[in-house]
């Protein structure tokens, strides 16, 4: 059997609501990597997090990897070691906030062991929780990464109103540009700051290189626009059943079942099994 690759968001694909696995998802991944393939979780989250998750799941075997951060960093779960990081430069990062600030909205950024914020906020305690990553709050983020290296992204939350941010992001178009960095929705509440060319689909390309596997070979599944670049990046892409509507055009396949009823699974005994 020709080796394959799939390619998994974690929240609304491969997590149900409540961020658990279905039994059923869990087995069917545990056949497909002892048959040789390979899974790789792909996600908005930082490292930190995602090891966390990927413990919980069980997915730290031969032929389990991570990218995270939508391609930021890209992470060997059963060496436990990082295979790719770039982070956004930070001289960019004040006025990035600055002028969230404006809009109102909570602004993020990373060190390698948490989430680092300048206010407390409603957003950040959710963020926390539903990471399961730690925060910090300091007076200025810049002089807390210090010497650092670059963080891997900066994150704006409004949990109620996506407006708001799809307002920011219009705003914040030339500065990106200025700044070679791409902006996009990981999910409704959440507007995300990259380098310049780097994403899921990214990610999906140089894992795929880095384990020889061929492009007729590549699978994915997500829900969400930053999955674009992911499903675009691969041979056969599938679109969760509870992904948002206009999601659906990036399917070569739309699965029948959801999230909460282990879409996965489906996608793993029909194509790789």
């Amino acid at each position: 059997m020709e080796k394959k690759i799939l390619f998994l968001d974690l929240d609304g694909t491969l997590l149900t609501d409540s961020k658990d696995i279905t039994p059923e998802n869990l087995a069917a991944i545990q056949k497909a990597t002892k048959l040789g393939h390979a899974i790789v979780v792909c996600t908005g989250r930082p490292l930190v997090s995602t090891a966390k998750q990927l413990e919980k799941l069980g997915l730290t075997g031969p032929g389990c990897y991570a990218i995270t951060s939508n391609g930021a960093l890209i992470y060997d779960a059963y060496k436990k070691e990082t295979i790719f990081y770039k982070g956004v430069q930070k001289d960019c990062i004040r006025e990035a906030f600055d002028e969230a600030y404006k809009f109102r909205l909570h602004a993020q950024t990373y060190t390698d062991t948490a989430a680092l914020c300048e206010r407390e906020t409603e957003e950040m305690k959710y963020y926390s929780v539903s990471t399961i990553l730690p925060y910090e709050v300091v007076e200025d983020v810049t002089k807390a990464l210090g010497s650092g290296p670059d963080p891997i992204k900066l994150l704006f939350i409004d949990l109620h109103d996506r407006s708001h941010l799809e307002a920011f992001r219009q705003h914040m178009e030339p500065w990106a540009k200025k700044n070679r960095l791409d902006m996009f929705f990981s999910c409704d509440q959440y507007l995300e700051f990259l380098p310049e060319g780097i994403n899921k689909g990214s990610g999906v390309r140089f894992i795929s290189e880095y384990l020889n596997v061929p492009y007729e070979h590549t699978l994915a599944a997500g829900d969400a626009e930053n999955d674009i670049s992911m499903l675009k990046a691969v041979k056969l892409p599938c679109v969760m059943k509870n992904a948002r509507p206009e999601m659906y055009a990036y399917g070569a396949y739309l699965t029948e079942q959801d999230n909460n009823h282990s879409g996965i699974a489906e996608i793993i005994e029909k194509f790789m099994l």
